[in-house]
Parts: C-alpha cells; structure tokens; sequence
C-alpha cells in the first residue's frame, strides 16, 4: 500500500509543479531557519573553546537590593552584578563547588594604536579564572593567586591582541601592555576565544584587583560574574541551596535591605531568564514563553501550506470522487493525504537541513543572531543529534498541521455532489 502512495505522491508531486515548488520552498526554508537557530544556540548552550566543560558550571550575575522599614520594601531598588565583597566574603566559601571563581565578564576596551581606532574587550579576573575555564596557552602562564592578592601588573593576552600590539614578534613574554594609566607585564599569550563564546571572553586579561573602584561600599552590588563549577550537573541543586542559603542569612541581618540573588542558573537558564528584573523571571515562564514563539513560528508556515492542502484537493476533486465512487473507505483516503503530506514535508525537511548547513559554511561569518539585548553571536555549525532529531520531528509536527484538516475535508467528500458540479 505504502509503494503505490509513494508513486501517487511522485505523479501528483510531477503534475503540478508550481504547487510543488510552493510547498517545498516554504518547508525547506522554515526548517533552515529552525536548524541555523538550533545550532547555534547549540554551540552557545554546549560550549566550545575555553567553554568546553560549561555544562558543569553555573553562574550569579544577577542581585536586586530593595530598601526596607520594619521589614516591608519601600523607596526604590536597584539591580546589578554581584558585588565584590558579596563574591569575596559569601558567595567563594560555597562548599559544594569545586572551583569559584569571579570576574567582571567582558567590558568594552577603546584606545588609538597607531593613529587608528581599536575596540577590544578587556576582562578583569582572579586567579581560579583559569582554572574554571580551559584556555590554550600559546606563550607563558596565568597570573597566580598570590598574584591577584597583591594586585600585580600582569595581564593574558590573546593571539590576535599579540598580533596587534607586537607584529610578528615571537615572544612576547615580559612586554607590556597601557591599559589606561596602567603598565601591565604580558606573563602568557591564549588561544582567541570563539566568536560563539557567552561567557570566556576577552582580549585583554588582568588581576580584579587592579581597578580600585571595585572595592564599592555598598558589599551587595557591583560588577562581577561569580560561576561554580562542579564535577556534574548533580551538584548544580546543593550549590544553588548553598548559595541562597547564604544570601538568606545576609538578608535576615540586613534591617534596611531586600536582599535577592538570581540563581546560580545553567547557561541555558541563564538565556532564557534574561537581563531583566531577576525577581519577576524564572526558568519556567522563560521556557513557556520560548515555546510559545516556537509553536507561532511553526504555525504559520504551516497554515500556509494548509491553503496550499486545500487548493490541490480541489484539483483532484474529480480522482477522489471517482476513487469514493468505486468504495474506497474515507480512512484509507486519509491516510495517503497524510502520507503524501507527510512526504512532501519530509522532503522539503531534508532540503532545508541542506541548506542550513550551506548558509552556515558559506555565509556564516557575515549573518549573526542576537541571543541578547548585550551582543549577537555569528551564525554557527555544530552537527548535534538531538538538533537532527527535533528537526525531523519539527518537519512531522508540520506534516500534521498542513494535513490534518484537508485530509478530513477530502474523506467527507460525496462523490454525487461533487460530480455534479458541488463543492467538496
């Protein structure tokens, strides 16, 4: 049965060529669409690079302070990073982590080098930085804990700043690098991040210790990222406990301020909660709010392709009548609908795949996608399974969409009306 509906579908596919090439192209282009975001929010969420091991690690980047009297918030609030002294004396005695580490997360760097405009990203870090992350060193080593302590000079460089600064010198090592009214001594050259890197970015790395107005008086707010990495994700409930634990207790002594922390969150819940208000999102809502522009993105496509269902059922009206006519059962007329849809729908998948992996090699450095109010990413390709497979079912989900309805449609046809001039 399934060999003569797939010669059907071929003979029906090969008749009306315009329906078919409509059909495909909507299909194969929404699936492109949906696999070019699915790898590289792939890339973003797995990690690569220095971000290899990121699904061991969780991240605060977020802390709301409200003001208080007799324990009820009034007056105003304020949202930032976490604060220096909140990262130093708390949130780096967490017991369930096995490294800590806090720094500043990429800032904008702008200077003149040779008569010309430079923007880089400069990072302001601690020691364990090195450790959490697994950069390539190409020349030297990190600066060490002791180093950071007693707020040395010293700085880690990429290649590409190396290449900037120095030309072609090979080593580089005990060179030094102005950072506004700073000397800072070059102690080791990295590997350059990737392009797709959210958190392990920089090209210019330094000692936290160094920028004086990171000692803030006010010990809840400032600009740090504090990440705990573990051995699995089975630590990441005992570290987030740990950690709220910790902030509770602050908050209970605080008599003049609401003290909130957002998270530790994973980098997928890190994304999805966003950079808004922490206390007025969660992982939850994110989630149905993404499925919810996921479903809307599926289905107008698919209701496009649904008119087009409708309009090929009027063109065979005549080859369904006579096929009714003859005793064949509405069940066994939807089912090859179904099926053809289904088919048609696989195929222009499999076309859409294609070109998303073409899109990606070809154009892949010039087209980006913006995870963030903060930045986007350029477009990237990472074969994943779990991408392949939802991208198999996104094509049947459509399948079913754009064919359900023409298919119950064509099996209520009365043959006698039909051909007497009446409408399916």
């Amino acid at each position: 049965m399934l060999k003569n509906y797939f010669k059907i579908f071929i003979k029906v596919a090969s008749q009306n060529k315009l329906f078919t090439f409509l059909s495909l192209f909507g299909i194969s282009l929404t699936i492109m669409f949906v696999m070019i975001f699915s790898m590289t929010i792939s890339k973003i969420t797995t990690g690569s690079g220095p971000e290899k091991n990121l699904k061991k690690i969780v991240f605060c980047q977020r802390v709301s302070v409200h003001e208080t009297h007799n324990g009820k918030k009034v007056g105003g609030f304020s949202i930032s990073g976490c604060g220096r002294s909140l990262c130093e004396d708390h949130l780096k005695n967490v017991k369930n982590a096995n490294i800590i580490s806090m720094y500043s997360g990429p800032q904008p760097w702008e200077f003149i080098f040779n008569g010309k405009y430079q923007s880089k990203l400069q990072n302001q870090t601690d020691a364990e930085y090195w450790n959490l992350y697994d950069y390539k060193f190409l020349q030297g080593r990190p600066y060490n804990k002791e180093e950071v302590t007693k707020s040395s000079n010293l700085a880690v460089i990429t290649r590409s700043l190396k290449e900037l600064l120095f030309g072609s010198d090979e080593n580089v090592l005990g060179k030094t690098v102005r950072y506004t009214s700073m000397n800072l001594v070059v102690t080791g050259v990295v590997e350059d991040p990737p392009k797709t890197a959210q958190n392990a970015m920089g090209d210019l790395y330094f000692p936290y210790t160094l920028i004086k107005n990171n000692d803030p008086t006010e010990e809840y707010l400032g600009g740090f990222i504090i990440a705990f990495k573990a051995n699995s994700s089975k630590q990441f409930g005992p570290i987030r406990n740990e950690a709220q634990e910790m902030v509770a207790r602050l908050d209970a002594a605080d008599t003049l301020h609401s003290v909130f922390l957002s998270g530790p969150y994973s980098q997928v819940e890190k994304m999805m909660v966003g950079y808004g208000d922490p206390e007025e999102y969660s992982v939850g809502t994110s989630l149905f709010k993404y499925l919810m522009y996921a479903l809307a993105f599926l289905l107008l496509p698919a209701i496009n392709l649904m008119a087009l269902n409708f309009a090929r059922i009027h063109e065979r009206g005549e080859e369904i009548a006579v096929r009714k006519s003859f005793g064949a059962a509405s069940r066994v007329l939807r089912g090859q609908f179904l099926f053809e849809n289904i088919l048609m729908t696989l195929t222009g998948g499999v076309i859409g795949i294609i070109l998303s992996y073409l899109v990606v090699a070809f154009l892949g450095n010039s087209l980006t996608l913006r995870v963030n109010f903060m930045g986007s990413v350029p477009l990237s390709f990472s074969f994943n399974y779990l991408v392949f497979i939802a991208a198999l079912i996104s094509c049947l989900i459509f399948g079913l969409l754009s064919g359900y309805l023409p298919a119950i449609r064509l099996s209520r046809m009365k043959p006698a009306v039909y051909l007497k001039g009446g409408e399916l």
